[in-house]
């Protein structure tokens, strides 16, 4: 059975917080096609750049990657894409800063395997 997907991770950077924000991981047997992913850092700089991806394993594979033109200025996909099981969504802000707010929101529908093989 498909599942919309509709979810928001969030959290404030601490003087030894990694600058990645995750999404939960696909749980086992699914497939989530997210048709839309966004990543927001408020307090983003003019030039700052922020990642959009899926970690598989543990390797990143990178799905957009964009110089924020304006400050408050986030990250957002072009196309949909596909996440399979165990993996996760990542938003990356490598210019961000301590006390910084970074937030990644992704929706989508989450579907099992069966349904995704018959697509």
């Amino acid at each position: 059975m498909k599942q919309i997907y509709c979810e928001k991770w969030s959290k404030v950077l601490g003087a030894s917080s990694a600058l990645y924000i995750f999404s939960d991981r696909v749980k086992s047997g699914h497939v989530l096609h997210v048709k839309n992913c966004f990543g927001h850092a408020p307090e983003l700089e003019a030039n700052d750049i922020a990642h959009i991806g899926i970690q598989n394993g543990g390797t990143k594979i990178i799905v957009r990657c964009k110089k924020c033109n304006l400050a408050g200025e986030g990250v957002s996909t072009i196309n949909d894409f596909f996440v399979g099981e165990g993996d996760q969504v990542y938003a990356y802000f490598p210019d961000a800063d301590t006390t910084d707010t970074i937030e990644l929101h992704v929706t989508g529908v989450l579907m099992s395997r069966d349904e995704f093989g018959q697509m």
